[in-house]
């Protein structure tokens, strides 16, 4: 019989005799806007497919693995501002003003406790003909879905300023290093994390991205996308690169950013090289890479480009307050008390809303049953912690 390892000899030896773990990590703006595709509505007119098809995307990741642990990530009250005070023109393409985001994440905040409180008195008896807006029902129905994942064990993170990236990062970043975790998540950003035991889910099309295939799949390799990004911007996030630098034009000058890892040093460097040996060759010197070398840009950031840059797209050094970091280094993999979460309180969030046709036994078990080991997982860690206080 092969005998145990004693712990303190383990440790004197630096011999790992913990049972490694698997996590799902879930961008929850991300996979919630894609989930908002579905447009069904309760008999008051709100739509609630996007609560239906989170839950169910959701529960389909975790049927994939038997994870012992879920993180949903979402982004917090003024998120992206820690980002903004470093580059202004952050997001402004999605009609993000700073200034006054505050006051704009309050109105909806309330919007949707006013809705949801009304729903639990009115059972939706009566009508309405407000029309709510997409941001409205986005907000309303991202409620709706924490409620549900609390009764469900699911861990859950969102902190005012801070964006759900950053929290995701930081949960693999400090991870037990033998654990395993998936990233659920469309958003290329998040492929930068990828490493030996980090991977990436894309709910869109349903494919794992990996260290192996992240070449095939993103057109150049995860070690590289920071380094991108920084050159060629984010049109997404409204963040400028270099002038005239897009993807294609990088690869271009550069293959080798393809498949082999490089940084940015080196791509200035080439560039001076691909510089020299045009002048040589008595050929006109190419704009773009003298843009490299001189860090030109349309953006805001003027001379700092590759600074601030660097700055706002790369994750290994999240942005987070001290708030924020002080909760999840108190947080992160410490029992949670599920003493009063119930299956059977996801029964009455269902009727409170008016989404009573997922009650239906077989949509509610296809829906709620992937969500088992979870709530079995959870429930076991915090019995043991009680029995370890009590003896």
């Amino acid at each position: 019989m092969k005998q145990p390892v004693r712990k303190r000899i383990a440790e004197a030896n630096n011999i790992q005799t913990r049972k490694q773990q698997y996590i799902a990590v879930i961008d929850g703006n991300n996979l919630l806007k894609i989930a908002l595709v579905d447009k069904r509505e309760n008999q008051n007119g709100l739509e609630y497919g996007g609560v239906f098809m989170f839950l169910k995307m959701l529960g389909g990741v975790l049927l994939k693995k038997d994870f012992d642990y879920c993180f949903v990530c979402w982004d917090g009250e003024g998120s992206g501002v820690l980002r903004w005070n470093y580059y202004k023109d952050y997001k402004a393409n999605r009609d993000k003003h700073y200034e006054m985001q505050n006051d704009y994440y309050k109105k909806l905040n309330d919007y949707a406790k006013a809705v949801i409180a009304y729903s639990k008195s009115k059972r939706f008896n009566d009508n309405t003909d407000y029309k709510e807006t997409d941001e409205e029902s986005f907000e309303r129905q991202k409620f709706i879905i924490q409620s549900i994942l609390e009764e469900l064990c699911v861990r859950q993170h969102e902190y005012d300023k801070v964006e759900g990236d950053d929290i995701i990062s930081y949960i693999v970043h400090n991870k037990h290093p033998e654990d395993k975790a998936v990233i659920v998540s469309s958003d290329k950003d998040l492929t930068q994390l990828i490493s030996d035991t980090v991977i990436v889910y894309n709910p869109r099309t349903k494919i794992f991205i990996t260290k192996d295939n992240s070449s095939d799949i993103l057109g150049i390799t995860h070690k590289n996308v920071v380094l991108e990004k920084m050159l060629c911007g984010d049109q997404s996030d409204n963040i400028k690169g270099v002038k005239g630098i897009g993807q294609s034009t990088l690869i271009k000058l550069f293959p080798e950013i393809v498949n082999e890892e490089t940084n940015l040093e080196c791509i200035i460097a080439r560039s001076k090289e691909l510089l020299a040996e045009r002048k040589s060759q008595k050929k006109k010197p190419l704009k773009s890479l003298e843009n490299i070398v001189n860090g030109v840009t349309d953006g805001c950031q003027g001379d700092k480009l590759y600074e601030v840059n660097r700055k706002i797209i790369d994750l290994s050094e999240p942005l987070l307050t001290k708030e924020s970091m002080d909760e999840l280094d108190d947080s992160l993999y410490v029992p949670i008390d599920t003493s009063e979460r119930d299956i059977k309180n996801v029964y009455n969030i269902i009727y409170e809303n008016g989404m009573n046709d997922l009650v239906d036994e077989e949509k509610f078990g296809n829906t709620f049953s992937p969500y088992g080991r979870i709530i079995m997982m959870e429930k076991r860690r915090y019995e043991n912690f009680l029995k370890k206080n009590i003896e």
